[in-house]
């Protein structure tokens, strides 16, 4: 970095990885990464490790920047940071992206404002059709246990 210029490589491993070519398009990388992801997912009986490297595979081959440094130097110049490196995700939280109807690539994770969503409560109210087709307003009244954490 300080003077010398990093070595050229033609490092196709994360390519290899997702099991797609130099030149595939971001929208077939994506459906390659989704597939894979779905068959590995340690969930779904799959492999932790193959996970994580489909994981970081799709996050430099997705980014542009990344891919562009990627196809020139191959992994070394990401580990040495010229990627312009921020934080490390977990692979997790791209997977959760496809799934959980959150903007691809874009933002930062909302995983410190998610709240933990309990099943979903059905209660038979009864109405009038008279009260549906006018708009009608009525009260219910419900209660719940909740798990408190021990401090």
């Amino acid at each position: 970095m300080f003077g010398r210029a990093p070595r050229k490589s033609d490092n196709t491993k994360y390519y290899e990885i997702l099991g797609v070519s130099k030149s595939t398009s971001q929208d077939e990388l994506k459906k390659a990464y989704k597939k894979a992801a779905m068959k590995n997912h340690p969930d779904k009986g799959g492999d932790p490790e193959k996970f994580k490297e489909l994981a970081q595979a799709y996050e430099v081959l997705s980014d542009p920047e990344k891919r562009e440094l990627y196809d020139e130097y191959g992994e070394d110049a990401l580990k040495e940071g010229m990627g312009g490196g921020g934080p490390s995700h977990s692979p997790f939280d791209i997977f959760e992206s496809f799934f959980s109807g959150g903007a691809f690539g874009g933002g930062s994770s909302s995983r410190g404002r998610r709240q933990k969503h309990g099943e979903d409560v059905v209660h038979t109210l009864k109405v009038s059709l008279e009260d549906l087709y006018n708009g009608s307003t009525k009260k219910l009244s419900l209660s719940r246990n909740i798990l408190v954490p021990k401090m």
